[in-house]
């Protein structure tokens, strides 16, 4: 079986499935190479249908074990045709738990075929100065492995006749959601008015005039804002994401490595 265009399927709100997604493709070898980022929020109302003959690689971060309430919404919109399929999970260090599972099973509800999975690591959302959890991650050694895993995922295509279901580890039922915080905040004496919060937030929940309001019901917790912010102004106040950050940094510093599931 050899696909004749790869689809790069992701929810990335601070741009770190989308990274590794490319290193994958890389590895694919496949010249003919398409993206349905499902961030935007525009991406909610469409739809996209993905062929049998093409190759799907979907990806989406990891929060609290599971995958993002908004992205598992927003992969509904994707329709596959018995399409085979590689999915991804980006997690902040800690543990992707259900969430590559969940994903899974997503993708099969869609009509996909999962043959191959892969969790790899990426600097999380609530990570800042003074809570520096997997900095700068994916990095370069974890785009080398991307491209690796891309090689191994083309090695088992190429080898069979039609897609063979991966096992991926994970619990059914998936573990309960964790309670989303509500939501980054800003600082006025050092907001700049520039619109990159609201720009880069996927479910549209800030508005900025002459200040910045935030719908604390719509957000998602990305972080996406917080990341864009070139002044520093978007910040997290909440004490849930204190002490999460403070928990998470303190146990899950050591460097954890990508897993492949072939």
């Amino acid at each position: 079986m050899k696909p004749s265009k790869v689809e790069l399927i992701y929810y990335s709100p601070t741009g770190t499935s989308k990274k590794v997604l490319e290193g994958v493709a890389k590895g694919l070898g496949v010249k003919d190479v398409e993206q349905i980022d499902l961030t935007p929020y525009e991406a909610a109302t469409k739809s996209y249908s993905v062929s049998t003959g093409n190759l799907a690689v979907i990806a989406v971060p990891v929060y609290g074990g599971r995958v993002p309430i908004v992205a598992a919404q927003r992969l509904k919109t994707v329709k596959g045709n018995d399409t085979p399929a590689v999915i991804v999970t980006l997690y902040g260090n800690r543990a992707f738990e259900d969430a590559l599972i969940e994903l899974k099973d997503i993708a099969t509800e869609q009509g996909f075929k999962p043959l191959a999975g892969a969790a790899f690591i990426g600097e999380h959302s609530f990570s800042t100065d003074a809570t520096p959890i997997a900095v700068g991650r994916p990095d370069k050694e974890d785009l080398v492995k991307a491209e690796t895993f891309g090689e191994k995922v083309k090695a088992k295509v190429e080898g069979m006749e039609k897609p063979v279901e991966v096992k991926v580890p994970g619990n059914k039922p998936y573990r309960e959601r964790n309670p989303i915080p509500k939501s980054p905040e800003t600082t006025p004496e050092t907001c700049n008015l520039c619109g990159a919060c609201a720009e880069v937030c996927p479910t549209n929940a800030i508005t900025v005039t002459d200040k910045v309001e935030t719908v604390k019901e719509n957000c998602s917790a990305c972080s996406a804002c917080v990341k864009a912010c070139p002044t520093g102004a978007r910040v997290w106040k909440n004490e849930m994401v204190k002490k999460a950050s403070l928990m998470l940094v303190t146990n899950y510093s050591k460097r954890r490595e990508s897993e492949f599931f072939l």
